[in-house]
């Protein structure tokens, strides 16, 4: 059990470079180009409706400029095919400026008629040369074909989408994480640390250049030695950095990395004020991002619930309760205090508002683990509670991944009718709106 949780959790948790929607369609059309080459003359990007609609608002880096017709030029122009979700690590200001007159040979055709809540990105770019192709799906970086003129030059086999049965994650319950996060070898969780440095470098570079929105910032001038502030005030920082498109990487969790900022700085902010040391704070992380995960392959990883307020809170909770020396029972009572506030939070697209989302999440699960720490838990079967944690997680899931999959359809479709790609806008003036 334990070496295949550490796969999933090294396969999952990566760095991301820019925030994990637009970088996901930067990478699809750096696969397009590189499959053909030349001067541009039409790129045409067919794209689930969430990622569509929901990541105009949000910048990346190498660029002041938003939208998803920005973010697809970007990645033709300057996107690194090799680099993963680090695509943008070589912008240049040439590329960028060039990038901008590209963004309008760019047509985005949402795809309103898909009946899952999966990522799904299919980028054509006409060039002098012909024509090069590149379908993502399932994660930002999961390419599974490129094509030059017609003739496919890779292809690849889609991972397991949300809920598939043949899914390893969803056969694991909360006690599997628990043992996996207690009893793994501390070496073996070096990653965790490191998830720990980029994610508060992100964090510190909002609260020392007061970035984004303030949120964070005002957060952290107003904590006053309340630890769970400070908590949220970090939280929310980090968000606000990635948001903004500082070209620093975030460690990512389940393709999210407002989800791996999320789930991770309470538990390092925590773990740092109370001297509980770094093996505490990495189990405490890895159980964290165990719960993450575990949520988004249930509600999918471009899902109608908000993954870094549902998803992260839940890892809070439990990770809290782990990073006090807590019990299982503990743990699962933590889950339940957390859901009935958090389920059913929409996903409206990422913005700085996300960071709001995060620290309300933050509180949320810090709360929620020191009430179980306290001794105190929710009855079982009533409202969105189930019998215990594990089926009150499927629930989620269930709800997420069917039930919601209209409203998130005609949610997307109000937000895509509102949105003005031409002329490009700069960050700092859409928040002046």
């Amino acid at each position: 059990m334990n070496q295949e949780l550490l796969e999933i959790l090294r396969k999952e948790v990566k760095p991301a470079l820019g925030c994990t929607g637009p970088i996901g369609v930067c990478f699809g059309a750096a696969q397009a180009y590189d499959a053909i080459g030349g001067e541009i003359k039409r790129i045409v990007a067919k794209i689930d409706w969430g990622m569509a609609s929901k990541i105009d608002d949000v910048a990346f880096p190498g660029t002041e400029m938003l939208g998803v017709e920005m973010a697809i030029a970007l990645g033709a122009v300057c996107g690194d095919p090799k680099a993963g979700l680090e695509v943008l690590h070589n912008v240049t200001p040439e590329g960028e400026q060039k990038a901008r007159k590209v963004a309008e040979l760019v047509e985005v055709h949402p795809m309103w008629e898909r009946k899952d809540m999966n990522i799904y990105i299919d980028i054509t770019i006409e060039t002098d040369r012909g024509t090069g192709r590149s379908v993502t799906a399932e994660r930002s970086d999961g390419l599974i074909l490129k094509e030059r003129n017609g003739e496919v030059i890779e292809q690849y086999e889609k991972d397991k989408g949300a809920q598939d049965a043949a899914s390893p994650m969803l056969k694991y319950k909360v006690k599997d994480f628990y043992e996996f996060a207690t009893t793994t070898p501390i070496e073996e969780f070096d990653l965790l640390l490191k998830a720990a440095e980029l994610n508060t470098e992100l964090a510190n570079e909002t609260i020392t250049r007061n970035l984004g929105a303030g949120i964070g910032t005002a957060l952290y001038n107003s904590q006053d030695g309340n630890l769970i502030t400070k908590a949220k005030a970090y939280a929310a920082a980090g968000c606000e950095a990635r948001m903004s498109g500082v070209n620093r990487p975030a460690m990512s969790c389940a393709n999210k990395g407002n989800v791996g900022i999320a789930a991770s700085m309470p538990i390092v902010v925590q773990a740092r004020e109370l001297g509980l040391g770094d093996e505490a704070m990495q189990r405490g992380i890895a159980l964290s991002y165990c719960l993450a995960i575990a949520i988004i392959h249930r509600i999918g990883k471009d899902p109608s619930m908000c993954s870094c307020e549902v998803a992260a809170a839940i890892g809070v909770a439990a990770g809290t309760v782990l990073l006090h020396g807590g019990t299982q029972q503990q743990v699962e009572n933590a889950i339940q205090n957390t859901i009935p506030n958090i389920f059913g939070v929409v996903c409206d697209g990422a913005k700085l508002a996300c960071a709001l989302r995060i620290s309300s999440g933050t509180g949320i699960g810090i709360e929620a683990a020191n009430l179980a720490l306290a001794g105190v838990r929710l009855a079982n079967n009533q409202g969105v509670l189930a019998a215990n944690a594990d089926e009150s997680i499927n629930m989620i899931g269930h709800t997420a991944l069917y039930a919601m999959v209209d409203s998130d359809r005609e949610l997307s479709r109000q937000i895509f009718a509102k949105r003005k790609p031409f002329p490009l806008m700069r960050f700092e003036d859409r928040q002046k709106q």
